[in-house]
């Protein structure tokens, strides 16, 4: 069977027999070993807490109880997968299932009918594999759950048809996910790992790479190395290929529209591309726009945007910036770096040096946030998405009365209220002790993250070389990215105005403390009191200027690369000399 499940696979989309293997069989296989193990003591009822004083001699419990038939809508990138792993939670949290498979997969849906008409009673799990028009109207059976794989747009319009009857879903969609590549990562293994993240399955993995973000100083090396990469992998059908072609022509045409969108926009394609070829090989694009399709749109196929970013923050602010929030990677050698840069992105999930495998772990939640859809599976929130939580409370005693039942009286409503007010009055005990209890908490939570923040921190002094006869106010901007440098103070992250001591001499600064990145520094003598770097017609300063690095002289201002170092959580000076233009 498990053959004939691979040969169905690669029969219907054309993927390489190892890829059908590992990404829809073995996935799969280890899905349902997890259910078999802890299904039942996920869904085991379990206790919960209650208020001695309002609750005594009463005990709660919340039980978990299926929604009753859960509709399932599989998808034709990984049909055996997409279709199996949602069905077979829905059927061991309790629920029949109705799964429409992908009509592009009629092989792989023959052999999930085949599976489940072998080992689960009549009609529990029914299977079909109709055209959308025809499926769209599913929902208007009034299925109680609807759990739907597959692009945002189809979402969308999945999602409205189950709000307008209140019926719950899940919805598992498209992404634009991105790598964040740092100088500190080991380089050969990432160039492997963004290769497969991006062009396994010929780009047809909602969680596959579609934008890398990689630090400027390492940026040319790496487009090399990644090209070179690209150059070596065998498209084409059967086992001695990486990758097989786009097996949906609407993908094609969608894929090469935003191919040539990006390129009109000023985009360069660094690897060989002809019109209407779109998934025929892997394209490698860079200096693409924000506004191109390509990085606004849902991309189903062979094709990675590479851009540079200068400091952490700027490349996690351009990862954030796409509506898609499904899942992310991280490359560095810093793990305490990568665990803080995943904390800081929007993804429903993230990988540090890896790619991919992460969303197969069984044990663990997978799901999107934003344009990617909403709600969890695998792991045990798969089976509670698949369940109702139903709170039961159980009163064991008969003695006693609750203070709020009948009848009213005025005698009852004063003792409630000084029930209350011991409870929650500014003055009450309680409201004391646990205003004590949270001062305390506060200042230890307080207290913790100025210790992380001080030491994660460095700070940066500098070193500043006065001309020979320059007086006045020394001015610095500290910026972080290239917006803005040299001298615009409004885009600067940090500055300000110190006096010399004395003329001739060398004057420090502290400009204070900076979290780890990328920084570029700008320096300028105000002589003239005016609180302005004055220039000429030309733009050439009329006093004292410097920059982190002391670049050479060239024309027009320093640009950020030039003046660009790195900051750790070590305190660190730079010295910059001041020289008066000519």
């Amino acid at each position: 069977m498990r053959e004939a499940i691979v040969d169905a696979v690669v029969t219907d989309t054309g993927n390489p027999p190892l890829d059908a293997l590992s990404g829809d069989v073995l996935v799969t296989l280890e899905q349902m070993l997890y259910y078999e193990h802890h299904a039942a003591k996920i869904l085991a009822p379990r206790k919960v807490g209650a208020s001695m004083l309002f609750y005594h001699g009463a005990r709660f419990e919340e039980q978990f109880e299926p929604h009753g038939a859960a509709l399932i809508y599989g998808a034709s990138n990984y049909p055996f997968q997409l279709a199996m792993i949602p069905a077979i939670t829905a059927l061991y949290a309790g629920n029949a299932v109705v799964l429409k498979a992908s009509e592009r997969t009629p092989a792989v849906a023959r052999k999930i009918e085949e599976l489940f008409s072998g080992v689960l009673p009549p009609d529990l799990a029914q299977v079909a594999s109709d055209e959308p028009e025809a499926a769209g109207a599913y929902i208007g059976a009034d299925p109680d759950i609807v759990f739907f794989t597959g692009s945002s747009a189809n979402g969308r319009a999945v999602a409205a048809q189950a709000a307008a009857r209140l019926i719950p879903t899940v919805l598992e969609l498209g992404g634009k996910d991105a790598a964040l590549i740092f100088a500190d990562c080991n380089l050969e293994r990432t160039v492997e790992g963004v290769v497969y993240g991006a062009f396994s399955h010929a780009g047809q993995v909602c969680v596959a790479i579609k934008r890398a973000y990689v630090e400027q100083s390492i940026y040319d090396e790496f487009l090399r190395r990644l090209l070179e990469r690209v150059a070596t992998l065998r498209v084409g059908h059967g086992h001695d290929f990486d990758l097989g072609t786009l097996h949906s022509e609407s993908a094609r045409q969608r894929l090469d529209i935003q191919v040539e969108d990006a390129l009109a926009r000023g985009a360069h394609l660094d690897t060989g591309h002809a019109a209407g070829a779109c998934g025929d090989a892997p394209m490698v694009l860079s200096h693409v726009p924000d506004d191109a399709r390509l990085l606004i749109e849902e991309t189903f196929g062979p094709v990675l945007c590479v851009a540079p970013f200068f400091t952490e923050a700027e490349a996690i602010q351009r990862s954030n910036a796409s509506e898609f929030a499904l899942s992310a990677s991280v490359w560095t050698g810093d793990m305490r770096r990568g665990q803080r840069v995943a904390a800081a992105l929007r993804a429903g999930s993230c990988a540090v040096n890896d790619v991919i495998r992460n969303i197969a772990n069984p044990h663990a939640a997978f799901g999107g946030n934003g344009a990617s859809g909403y709600g969890r599976y695998h792991g045990p929130d798969g089976l509670r998405a698949f369940s109702r939580v139903k709170t039961v409370m159980a009163v064991g005693s008969s003695r006693g009365r609750p203070i709020h039942w009948f009848p009213f009286t005025r005698a009852t409503y004063e003792k409630l209220g000084a029930l209350i007010d011991l409870r929650h009055g500014a003055r009450g005990a309680f409201f004391a002790v646990r205003r004590l209890f949270l001062s305390a908490g506060v200042a230890a939570l307080a207290a913790t993250a100025l210790t992380a923040q001080t030491a994660q921190e460095g700070r940066l002094l500098l070193s500043v070389q006065l001309p020979p006869n320059a007086h006045g106010e020394l001015a610095y901007l500290v910026f972080n990215s290239p917006d803005g440098f040299p001298q615009d103070k409004a885009k600067a992250m940090r500055s300000g105005f110190v006096t010399p001591a004395e003329t001739g001499s060398t004057v420090r600064i502290d400009a204070g403390n900076l979290p780890p990145g990328q920084y570029a520094v700008t320096v300028y003598q105000d002589e003239n009191g005016n609180r302005n770097l004055d220039a000429g017609f030309l733009g050439i300063p009329k006093e004292p200027v410097g920059a982190s690095n002391n670049p050479k002289g060239r024309m027009g201002p320093s640009r950020f690369s030039d003046c660009v170092f790195s900051m750790g959580p070590a305190n660190q000076t730079v010295s910059i000399r001041l020289v008066r233009p000519r």
